[in-house]
């Protein structure tokens, strides 16, 4: 009986390890195959990677089809009202807002030769009553640069008038205001001040009993006529970027130019002149 246990208890291990090998024989089998050396990782450098510069950031998704066109702004129908200038208010003068101006010196040219202005008026006067003073012409202006003037006019120059001639302006000599032409007149260049009514140009001051300071016959003279030019061209320099007189060059010898044109990359450079 022992020898036949012996028997029976060997058969069923070798029938057991007959089963294994044939539920695991792959991996048995592969068990002992050599193992390919692993690679060393490529070093970082020890720096972190940073999104969307180091890993692109996930595109957005592609919207399906073609977006719907942009419609060009369309005029206003009949019965509807256009769009209007933001009005204009000047403390002190008279005066009227017109309708938007613009020009062209040469159509040939590029676009920033054009002119125009945005918030055009008329510049009749500036006081009331006995202190009225006109404008002979249309000077027409934009807005801000007319209220800078108005401002200019009432607070130095009149005042200066009373005390240094011991009279008072009744009437400005200037030249159009807007004038769609390149700077001094030149044929190429760049756009006048002017041409974006943004600039005047003041040739006498006449005066209550008759007579007229001058600034051609009068500037530089040891006269009360020459100081009050010095004065208001000295007032008129902590207002304008741009005050010109006879004494910056031969364009400038009849009358006195002022402008609010942008010197340098922030505009806070002045030209006193």
């Amino acid at each position: 009986m022992v020898g036949g246990e012996v028997h029976m208890l060997r058969s069923l291990l070798a029938g057991s390890f007959y089963i294994l090998v044939l539920a695991f024989g792959p991996s048995v089998a592969c068990a002992d195959d050599p193992v390919p050396a692993a690679k060393p990782l490529r070093e970082s450098g020890g720096q972190e990677f940073l999104e969307g510069v180091d890993l692109p950031r996930a595109k957005p998704l592609r919207p399906a089809g073609k977006p719907d066109a942009v419609k060009a702004p369309q005029p206003p129908q009949a019965g509807e009202a256009a769009s209007l200038p933001e009005t204009c208010h000047i403390d002190g003068a008279d005066y009227r807002q017109i309708e938007p101006v613009s020009g062209q010196i040469d159509i040939e040219q590029a676009s920033e030769d054009t002119c125009g202005i945005e918030r055009p008026v008329r510049l009749v006067s500036v006081g009331k009553g006995a202190d009225r003073v006109s404008f002979p012409g249309n000077v027409t202006l934009s807005c801000d640069f007319a209220r800078k003037l108005v401002d200019w006019l009432r607070q130095d120059v009149l005042p200066a008038a009373q005390e240094q001639l011991g009279d008072r302006v009744t009437l400005l000599g200037t030249g159009p205001g807007y004038h769609c032409r390149r700077r001094n007149n030149r044929p190429d260049g760049k756009v006048s001040e002017h041409g974006k009514g943004r600039a005047i140009d003041l040739a006498y001051f006449q005066l209550s009993e008759g007579s007229a300071v001058s600034v051609e016959r009068d500037w530089g003279t040891e006269t009360k006529p020459g100081a009050f030019l010095k004065s208001i061209h000295a007032a008129a320099c902590r207002r304008f970027t741009t005050v010109l007189g006879p004494d910056a060059d031969a364009d400038h010898k009849s009358h006195i130019h002022v402008d609010t044109g942008c010197h340098g990359k922030d505009c806070t450079y002045l030209i006193c002149q």
